[in-house]
């Protein structure tokens, strides 16, 4: 055997002996076997036993693990009012879970419950009843300090309906009796919409809980994107209705290639651990603001209450000209850390599409984007993939999941998150005259090690990590950086042993060094 045929032979060992390291272990939650597909997936880790995790999917779908999301069962939920999709997860300070959804007709929100995991379910109770109008996008919270479940829906006259005589608003209504009644609904949202559902409609409310029981209500508005909040458990509301995104353009309804029309709906979050951003809210979303061919993600911020809000922050680190979308978003009520969930095309000019995470531990300043998806998949016009994903965290043990294709048929999955690469960085007082990228220490390591690189002039410095072949892992530092010398830890906690390679550019300097992880 020649030296080139015996070296190519030892690389293709080599590869498929490492093709396996993955950073995060990818599980089916469940296939196409109902006759919708699994899409619109909501989620919920029980924050009392972290082993316990439930998934609602369209149309009627839940599926439940007991092993922390190993495993999965599934089952079809029933009930005498008809179920229609846009499910609802949630679970209380007892263990009971909720499945919130609509109906056929559209005539009401349902909530059923279950006083166990992989329970029997109530037939359910139902909110919305207003003659002939339509109910859509139900979504709920609850106040773990209460006890007290919310929900709110977009209600339209005719949904779909261009009628100008037609119109939408967002209403909500309140358990006190873990979902067995409901209060007479109230009008949330002051301006009403039309009934379209789309642009210009009220649609797509979300409710959370304030340190304090306040509830807040997100949405999307003729305005654009809408916040408002009561102080007397959802019975009145502020005098007016504030504006986080500015003046309203086309770009909260807008279209990805190979997916049908993608809304870019608001997730709202309060964080309510013991961390320094205690009671501060959170919204995220995706749009166009960028251009048609620039989806991304964004996050906005208020730390009094609602009244004011930061400028957007784009969550997703990649470069422009590519897309992420349908995104969601929760808090660690443990710690307060960030964590989001998108599906993303940064690293193909084609339809390919990956699935991504961010984190942010600093109250939104800064993103670590990562893969969480061992594979990419390519979504087709023909394949309707709903119109969101979902992710759920608690103590560090974090679970995305979303929906794939993979020859014409969509399948649910989550990711084995249970920690995550961590990034902390350090200065030095001398600046440095040429850009340079230093072998990492230890090497071999485990469980971490350091990366020390040099910037000599104020720069866009990209350090991300790569495994054999090729695939980013995640991206360490993707922002502008003074002149200075760094040192970022590297904590791959979710790898397994093997060579991994990290780069480092600036412009026209880039330099690739190898490192090794024994375990």
């Amino acid at each position: 055997m020649n030296k080139s045929v015996q070296l190519l032979f030892i690389l293709a060992i080599y590869l498929f002996t490492l093709q396996t390291f993955a950073q995060y272990q990818n599980i089916m939650v469940g296939n196409s076997i109902n006759t919708y597909e699994p899409v619109e997936p909501s989620v919920v880790v029980n924050p009392y036993n972290t082993d316990q995790i439930l998934v609602g999917a369209n149309s009627d779908n839940y599926y439940y693990s007991t092993d922390g999301g190993m495993n999965w069962e599934h089952g079809v939920i029933n009930s005498s009012f008809g179920v229609i999709g846009d499910p609802c997860v949630l679970v209380d300070g007892n263990s009971n879970y909720y499945y919130f959804h609509l109906v056929p007709d559209m005539s009401r929100v349902v909530c059923q419950k279950t006083g166990s995991i992989g329970g029997i379910w109530s037939d359910g109770s139902y909110t919305g009843v207003n003659g002939t109008k339509d109910n859509d996008k139900e979504w709920a919270a609850i106040d773990h300090n209460n006890g007290n479940v919310y929900v709110t829906w977009a209600q339209f006259d005719e949904h779909g309906s261009f009628n100008s005589l037609d119109s939408s608003e967002i209403q909500l209504s309140r358990s006190t009796d873990g979902g067995l009644t409901w209060s007479v609904p109230v009008v949330v949202s002051d301006r009403k919409g039309n009934a379209q559902a789309g642009n210009y409609s009220d649609h797509a409310p979300m409710p959370a809980i304030g340190p304090n029981n306040e509830v807040y209500v997100t949405w999307m508005g003729p305005e654009g994107m809408m916040f408002d909040k009561s102080t007397d458990a959802g019975i009145t509301w502020l005098p007016n209705d504030i504006n986080i995104t500015g003046s309203h353009i086309n770009w909260l309804v807008f279209n990805v290639p190979g997916v049908e029309i993608v809304p870019g709906f608001p997730v709202i979050n309060c964080d309510l651990s013991t961390s320094s951003y205690y009671g501060d809210i959170y919204i995220c979303w995706t749009d166009q603001r960028s251009g048609y061919n620039d989806t991304d993600v964004w996050l906005t911020k208020s730390s009094d209450g609602g009244l004011n809000w930061t400028p957007p922050i784009r969550v997703n680190n990649d470069g422009p000209n590519r897309h992420q979308f349908f995104a969601w978003m929760t808090i660690d009520q443990s710690n307060g850390y960030l964590y989001f969930v998108f599906y993303d095309r940064r690293n193909y000019a084609t339809l390919e599409t990956d699935v991504y995470m961010a984190r942010s531990t600093d109250g939104g300043e800064s993103f670590t984007n990562f893969m969480v998806s061992q594979s990419s998949f390519t979504p087709s016009i023909n394949n309707y993939l709903g119109h969101y994903i979902g992710i759920s965290a608690h103590n560090n043990i974090v679970r995305p999941v979303w929906t794939r294709v993979d020859n014409n048929l969509p399948s649910l999955w989550t990711a084995i998150v249970d920690s995550v690469t961590t990034v902390e960085e350090s200065t030095t007082s001398i600046t440095p005259s040429v850009y340079m990228l230093f072998q990492n220490y230890p090497n071999p390591f485990n469980p971490v090690t350091n990366i020390k690189y040099s910037v000599p002039d104020k720069s866009f410095i990209s350090l991300k990590v790569y495994d054999v072949l090729g695939n980013e892992i995640v991206a360490l530092v993707n922002e502008t950086k003074q002149a200075d010398s760094y040192t970022v830890q590297f904590d791959p906690s979710e790898l397994t042993s093997g060579i991994y390679f990290y780069r480092l550019q600036a412009g026209d300097f880039v330099e690739t060094k190898k490192m090794i992880l024994m375990k």
